[in-house]
């Protein structure tokens, strides 16, 4: 019998260790915090971890806490939960644990004078690790990456995994959010304002090309995940206003992002402005994300934020 070349022998185990070998996004090497405060041109941001953090912090909610601009002194986000809050894993079944990824342990990073990262270790029943980074730019924009690498696929049942964010706008007295679109009497694009009037009632706005068919069990509990508007958004962003401020969400991703939004989510005055990203047939070890830039700034126009959008998608 010819026997098998060492090297080869090598290369064969070493490939197969490499295939193994479990990818982590963990940080190393960085000061981890529960909150911190950094400041950057016009914005002052306030980031934490999921942790109850006295005397106003709640447990539970992360990203960003208060954001504050030179030209507005109160905080565009309820400062007793947050905004950029990651809420839900999800594939359409009944969740075993409702908020997964707030009720799970986080970590905060600073990683410079501009820059955090936020890292969740594998999750107990959805297997995914989840690592963002905000960096603040100046004079008034926050760049963030989200990376997820999904550990156990056995969760995602229904050809697609689902995350969910939610932002609590600080009792703004426009509940609306803006985007330019298309509505259900076929007029053609033009700027939509959107409102639902009852937490679940057409909340969630897909895009003119979200084809993805997504499966909900009877008693799937994220309602707004499942109640469609008759809207479709045809450019990847979106924009609320906050007394003399815009809020604007702009998305970079290859893969499905939903808009979404609830009269109520953060309490009564409170509207939440939310978004889904969907990854469809999604595969186990596999790295996924996409890229978000927030504009918070003074109100010009809708048509203002829809140049800082093109701007910033020619940069890229």
């Amino acid at each position: 019998m010819k026997r098998i070349p060492i090297y080869i022998i090598a290369l064969i185990i070493i490939v197969s260790c490499a295939r193994d070998k479990v990818v982590s996004l963990e940080p190393s090497g960085y000061e981890t915090i529960n909150q911190l405060t950094l400041e950057e041109g016009d914005l002052k941001a306030v980031f934490v971890d999921n942790s109850e953090i006295p005397p106003d912090h709640r447990a539970g909610y992360n990203g960003i806490t208060q954001l504050y601009h030179t030209l507005q002194d109160s905080s565009v986000f309820v400062p007793s939960i947050a905004g950029l809050n990651l809420e839900h894993i999800f594939s359409g079944d009944s969740l075993e644990q409702f908020f997964e990824p707030r009720v799970n342990p986080m970590t905060l990073y600073k990683i410079s004078d501009t820059r955090v990262m936020l890292h969740q270790k594998e999750t107990p029943f959805s297997g995914v690790e989840s690592l963002t980074e905000f960096e603040l730019v100046a004079p008034h924009y926050i760049d963030i990456s989200y990376r997820f690498i999904i550990h156990d696929i056995d969760y995602f049942r229904h050809g697609y995994a689902g995350f969910f964010w939610a932002s609590y706008i600080n009792a703004p007295p426009d509940k609306n959010i803006y985007f330019r679109g298309i509505s259900s009497d076929g007029k053609g694009e033009e700027w939509i304002s959107a409102f639902s009037d009852l937490h679940g009632k057409e909340s969630t706005h897909m895009a003119t090309g979200d084809n993805l068919r997504t499966f909900f069990a009877p008693d799937f509990r994220i309602v707004l995940a499942k109640a469609f508007s008759g809207y479709r958004y045809s450019m990847p962003f979106y924009c609320g206003r906050f007394h003399n401020m815009v809020i604007a969400f702009f998305f970079d991703s290859s893969e499905i992002i939903r808009f979404t939004q609830s009269p109520t989510g953060g309490g009564k005055l409170n509207p939440a402005w939310d978004y889904q990203y969907l990854i469809p047939d999604p595969e186990a070890k596999k790295e996924y994300g996409f890229n978000i830039r927030v504009v918070y700034k003074p109100f010009i126009c809708n048509d203002d934020i829809k140049q800082e959008y093109e701007k910033w998608k020619n940069s890229r």
